[in-house]
């Protein structure tokens, strides 16, 4: 090798190794979380254990951002830390295991606003494990991440300061009905709820379209339709989506339906065309039968009262015989899934 060209390789390797260096230094400061949903792993109820209230210290905002610094136990790393947004109550739950007992009795938050109205400790056993319940002064969304300074950095921000693009998903939630599907045990609470995890998942990955996906609740403890309107407004919402799954006292009952509002028109993208654009594209997606899109009455106040492009999905019933197999089936729930995001992809196409 001609000394030129060793003098070359010897810059590139520099100049590589700099590079190389930065981006582990860069990584290794700022981890991030992966934030789960209370659906997804079981927790105790933040009112079950011992409680006080955290010490919350002052700072003064150096970015003009809005943070909570939260101090960490050194043994907790980033599969520890569980998040839970309850938008709709204007909260934040944190849970840790910090297998430190009493750490947040003598350590302080750190916070740079005036947003918090309250920040409690519950125990959740007598090991450590703690939940931090953040009560906020209205609807902030939030973005969180874990630092080399062992503590977590949660930055509070309005919806739209940050998203283009938003929509708001309400699974349904069937306290009364017991038509649990044959031989599964699977309920209409099961499928809606998977359906919203698949969802939010797609979303996620999805950087290209970077849509925004809030979620009236992620568990079995539904809220109010006036709280589900409220959320419509205060995340700044284009579209809203409810999912759902029909039963009948046929079992030859199958297939998609959708509802939408009849009595509010919306100019870009109007509701019976955002329906007819979601039954499509699901079943298209899953395979099943479109059964076609109806208005809805007073018994979705959800859909019946919102002002934005709205729909309610029904997947398909508990008590077909064809679906009972279908919603059982995580594939059938993927497609169901990844149809609604494409329909919401296509909405937003109209409405530009």
């Amino acid at each position: 090798m001609k000394k030129e060209e060793m003098r070359k390789v010897a810059v590139f390797a520099a100049v590589f190794g700099v590079l190389s260096i930065a981006l582990m230094l860069r990584r290794s400061a700022t981890k991030h979380i992966l934030i789960t949903d209370a659906a997804e792993m079981p927790v105790s109820s933040i009112e079950s254990g011992d409680s006080f209230d955290l010490l919350v210290q002052k700072e003064d905002s150096k970015d003009g951002k809005m943070k909570l610094i939260i101090p960490l136990a050194k043994s907790v790393s980033s599969e520890d830390i569980k998040l839970e947004d309850r938008y709709s109550d204007h909260e934040l739950l944190i849970y840790i295991d910090s297998r430190e007992e009493g750490f947040y009795g003598d350590n302080a938050i750190l916070s740079n606003s005036d947003i918090l109205e309250s920040a409690v400790c519950y125990a959740e056993n007598d090991a450590g494990s703690v939940c931090l319940d953040f009560k906020l002064d209205g609807f902030y969304a939030n973005e969180s991440a874990l630092t080399d300074h062992s503590t977590v950095e949660v930055e509070f921000f309005r919806p739209k300061d940050r998203y283009d693009k938003i929509v708001l998903i309400d699974p349904e939630i069937d306290k009364t009905f017991g038509g649990i599907l044959p031989g599964s045990g699977v309920s209409e609470n099961d499928v809606t709820l998977d359906v919203a995890q698949r969802l939010r998942s797609i979303a996620e990955k999805d950087v290209e379209n970077k849509i925004k996906f809030f979620f009236t609740h992620m568990t079995d403890a539904d809220i109010s339709d006036e709280s589900k309107e409220l959320l419509v407004k205060e995340s700044c919402a284009d579209m809203a989506v409810k999912l759902a799954a029909s039963k009948s006292s046929d079992r030859d009952n199958n297939g998609i339906e959708t509802y939408y509002n009849g009595t509010f028109f919306i100019r870009d993208l109007s509701n019976v065309r955002f329906a007819d654009i979601v039954e499509r594209s699901c079943s298209d997606n899953t395979g099943n039968t479109a059964l076609g899109i109806y208005e809805c009455d007073e018994s979705d106040a959800f859909i019946q009262n919102s002002v934005v492009p709205s729909a309610k999905i029904s997947l398909g019933y508990l008590t077909g015989n064809k679906d009972a197999d279908k919603l059982a089936s995580g594939s059938y729930r993927q497609k169901a899934a990844e149809g609604i995001y494409q329909a919401i992809l296509d909405g937003y196409k109209e409405m530009e």
